[in-house]
C-alpha cells in the first residue's frame, strides 16, 4: 500500500487578521501567529500534542481587542516551525528554552502562558524553572507533568484515554498505529459537542499531522505528558494560575495537587465546553481569561 504523501507546512498558514511571524531563537526558527499592539503585555498560547497554532485562532482577535499582544506558537516539530531531529536525552527543558526564547524574540521580558494538554504541563514547568519570564499561567485541562503522573498512578481507572496515549507512544511499532483515527477520537473525547469550529479544527489537525517530518516531534511531545521532569529550580509556581478544567471527576485529584504547587490558583470551568474551551466556546473562554487577568492586574 502506498504511503500518504507529505503535505507542505503552508496548509496551516491560514489567512486572518493575524500576522505570521518567524522567531529566531537558540538556532531555531519558530512560527507564531501574532495580533495586537507589541507594546502591550504578551499572552503566549501553546498548543497540545495533537494541535497547532490554529487551535487558538478563535481567541486571538478578542484577546488582542482586550489590550494584549497575543501570539499563538507552533512548537518545534509542528506546523510552520522548524523540525529538528530529537536528540538523545532531550527533555522538557528544551521546550522551556524555546518558550522563553520566543518571549524575548517577540520583544518582551515576560508573558502570560496559555497552555492546553501537554503544553499546560510545559507552562507549569516554565513557571517553575524560569519564573522571571512568566507573569501568569492559564492551564487548560492539564497540569504539571509530575502532578498529572501521580494522579494517574493513584487513580488509573479515571484516566483510561490518557493512559492509552502514554502507552501507545512507547510501543516499538508506534509508526504503524492508526494515528488519524486516534487523533479524531481524541478530539471527540475532549469536546462537549459538535460545532463548525470543532469540525474545522479536526480537519486542520488532520492536515497538520501529515506535514513532512512532523512525526518525530509529534511523538516526543506526546511523551512529555507524564514524562519525568528533571529537578527544576523551584517546585512551586510563583505566578498566579487560572486552572480551567472540565466537569469530570478525574480533575478533582489533579486540582488538589495543583493547589499545592501554585502559590495562587483559581479554578474555573467554561460553560458549554469540556477540555478545549478555546475552540468550543471562544467568547466565554476569553471572558473568563480577561476577568482573571484584570483581577490579577496582568
Amino acid at each position: 500500500m502506498a504511503s500518504t504523501p507529505a503535505l507542505p507546512p503552508s496548509v496551516v498558514e491560514l489567512d486572518g487578521p493575524w500576522r505570521h511571524e518567524y522567531l529566531h531563537t537558540r538556532g531555531l526558527r519558530l512560527h507564531a501567529a501574532t495580533l495586537g499592539d507589541p507594546s502591550r503585555p504578551l499572552i503566549l498560547c501553546l498548543h497540545g500534542s495533537l494541535g497547532g497554532w490554529f487551535d487558538y485562532q478563535y481567541v486571538l482577535e478578542p484577546l488582542a481587542a482586550a489590550g494584549y499582544h497575543v501570539a499563538a506558537l507552533d512548537l518545534r516539530g509542528y506546523g510552520l516551525s522548524d523540525k529538528p531531529p530529537v536528540a538523545l536525552g532531550q527533555d522538557i527543558r528544551v521546550l522551556i528554552g524555546d518558550v522563553t526564547g520566543a518571549i524575548q524574540a517577540l520583544g518582551h521580558d515576560r508573558a502570560v502562558l496559555v497552555g492546553n494538554d501537554t503544553s499546560a504541563g510545559l507552562a507549569w514547568a516554565t513557571a517553575c524553572e524560569r519564573p522571571e519570564r512568566v507573569a501568569g499561567v492559564v492551564s487548560i485541562s492539564g497540569a504539571h507533568p509530575r502532578d498529572l503522573r501521580r494522579a494517574m498512578h493513584a487513580r488509573p481507572w479515571d484516566f483510561g484515554w490518557l493512559l492509552l496515549r502514554t502507552l501507545l507512544v512507547r510501543l516499538p511499532l508506534v509508526r504503524l498505529a492508526p494515528w488519524g483515527m486516534l487523533t479524531d477520537t481524541e478530539l471527540r473525547l475532549n469536546v462537549a459537542g459538535d460545532s463548525p469550529r470543532v469540525r474545522e479544527t479536526a480537519a486542520l489537525r488532520g492536515q497538520a499531522r501529515l506535514i513532512g517530518n512532523t512525526f518525530r516531534g509529534f511523538l516526543w511531545n506526546h511523551r512529555l505528558l507524564t514524562a519525568p521532569v528533571p529537578q527544576l529550580s523551584s517546585v512551586l509556581a510563583d505566578a498566579p494560575v487560572l486552572f480551567l478544567h472540565a466537569n469530570q471527576r478525574l480533575w478533582g485529584p489533579v486540582l488538589r495537587r495543583a493547589r499545592r504547587r501554585a502559590r495562587q490558583l483559581q479554578p474555573a470551568h467554561v460553560a458549554g465546553s469540556k477540555n478545549l474551551p478555546h475552540i468550543e466556546q471562544p467568547e466565554e473562554f476569553v471572558a473568563v481569561v480577561r476577568d482573571w487577568l484584570a483581577q490579577e492586574g496582568l
